[in-house]
């Protein structure tokens, strides 16, 4: 008597067929180091030790691994994230599809390790108590930058209830931190709520405008003593209209494109860059050729850089500004650069040095923080903060 195969034992054996079939191509297929639509470099094949496999480790990192080889792996995310559209979601794959073609990143509470976060802030405020004690009372600012979760509220799904990032600026307020927080939230959601000229955030990447970073620095030089360049100072240039962001990677699916703006002064200083030590400078703070990649992001200073020194012959104030940041600081810098003759920018991530040393040896006289919220308290380098 032939047995009946059910529905499910079907559609099991087809998916484990696809699996394998998938596994098996990627044995023969190109290993890929760097994905340009996700703008990350991808996993390894993990070494196959007798403690890894003992530990669950060897499995865990060998599934990553197939995740980020499996072929196609752009198309199939595409696929996945159209069926999951139909199926009328509101979050796929930690993105918010959001009113007027807003893709907004997801930020939940369990998505940040408490142990991490509490150590990141308390490093911070270490840091931030012992440079202001050395420079003096209002040289040293903190700017935890809100991400679009926080302030684009109106364009969240009905469904959507991201984790409160204000609790980070709560924590360091009582640790003494009042008046060397930039209050950017407030200045973010005063100016959305009155109708920016131009968008704060992109629509399809995690970062905020050069417009939204303008509205930051009108905040962090008022709170400075610095008086701010009015906005007619500025001629504002579109030099793309097709920028596509690390959040659209997440779904792959056709949007429409980004536009990047470039805040350029009227009368522009004679900038001098220079990146990670290099003898000759660049003398802009706008890599063009980046427009030419996917990650055109990279437009504003040239991306990641441990270390990045901007000389401006014509600031309008003396002193030596360090500005401690994430990628957040690339379109904010060309702002705050215009108050002081020196510029330097450190990335934790990139740059080992001894803070202190820098500071005491450059000279510094003032001191910015800036970091997007919950990036600053998942980052495991912030530590580097209290080494010196």
């Amino acid at each position: 008597m032939k047995k009946n195969i059910s529905y499910p034992a079907v559609m099991t054996g087809l998916f484990c067929a696809f699996l394998g079939l998938g596994a098996a191509l990627s044995v023969f297929m190109p290993r890929r180091t760097f994905s340009e639509t996700e703008n990350r470099y991808l996993a390894k094949r993990p070494a196959l030790t007798w403690e890894a496999v003992k530990s669950g480790k060897f499995g865990s990192d060998y599934e990553i691994y197939l995740s980020d080889q499996f072929p196609f792996r752009d198309s199939w995310i595409g696929f996945k994230t159209a069926a999951e559209k139909i199926q009328l979601k509101k979050e796929i794959n930690g993105v918010f599809l959001g009113k007027d073609g807003y893709l907004i990143e997801a930020f939940y509470a369990e998505d940040m390790d408490p142990e991490l976060s509490k150590k990141n802030l308390d490093a911070l405020a270490a840091f931030a108590l012992r440079q202001e004690a050395l420079l003096g009372d209002g040289h040293v600012k903190v700017l935890l930058a809100p991400t679009a979760s926080e302030i684009l509220t109106e364009k969240l799904p009905a469904s959507a209830s991201p984790f409160s990032q204000a609790a980070a600026t709560d924590f360091l307020e009582k640790a003494g931190l009042s008046s060397m927080l930039v209050p950017v939230r407030d200045a973010l959601l005063q100016e959305e709520a009155d109708g920016p000229d131009r968008p704060l955030y992109y629509r399809t990447d995690h970062h905020w405008t050069a417009s939204g970073a303008y509205t930051a620095y009108q905040a962090w030089a008022s709170a400075s003593g610095l008086t701010s360049l009015e906005p007619s100072g500025f001629s504002v240039e579109t030099v793309s209209e097709d920028f596509l962001g690390t959040i659209h990677s997440r779904l792959n699916v056709p949007v429409k494109p980004d536009s990047i703006e470039l805040y350029r002064p009227i009368q522009e200083p004679e900038w001098s860059v220079f990146y990670d030590g290099s003898q000759e400078p660049v003398h802009s703070l706008y890599s063009m050729e980046a427009l030419k990649t996917r990650d055109k992001y990279r437009v504003f200073l040239d991306g990641n850089h441990g270390l990045t020194r901007i000389v401006n012959p014509q600031a309008d104030s003396g002193g030596k500004l360090l500005i401690i940041k994430d990628s957040y600081a690339h379109c904010f810098a060309p702002f705050a650069a215009l108050h002081f003759p020196e510029t330097l920018m450190i990335d934790l991530r990139y740059y080992n040095g001894r803070l202190g040393d820098l500071i005491q040896e450059q000279e510094i006289t003032d001191v910015l923080v800036l970091y997007q919220i919950p990036g600053f308290l998942k980052d495991r380098n912030i530590s580097k903060l209290v080494w010196g």
